[in-house]
């Protein structure tokens, strides 16, 4: 009887190893779905910003032409400006006598 007893405790020490076991695999299936998710959500996002540098590379050529015309125009903005200045002097409503 006692050996009877002895191997029913050998049995359920070993069922409560065993679930413990399919415990911990449950866990780590469990965290193995989360990385494979995560895995996927960070696939995405590189695909997107690859997509998003891909279309922003044209972008640095059209910024560095529009600087390039927005500085000539400041180059010439104060020969602009003494133009405009006599134009308006000319045509403003005074006599020759006034101008």
């Amino acid at each position: 009887m006692a050996l009877l007893n002895e191997k029913r405790a050998q049995v359920a020490h070993l069922e409560a190893q065993l679930t413990e076991l399919k415990n911990q695999l449950a866990e780590a299936n469990k965290r193995k779905k989360d990385l494979e998710e995560e895995v996927d959500l960070i696939a995405n996002k590189l695909t997107r910003a690859e997509k998003l540098i891909g279309g922003l590379g044209g972008e640095k050529t059209r910024w560095s032409d529009a600087a390039e015309v927005l500085q000539r125009n400041y180059n010439s903005l104060a020969g602009d400006i003494l133009i405009s200045c006599g134009i308006i002097s000319y045509l403003a409503p005074f006599t020759a006598a006034f101008r």
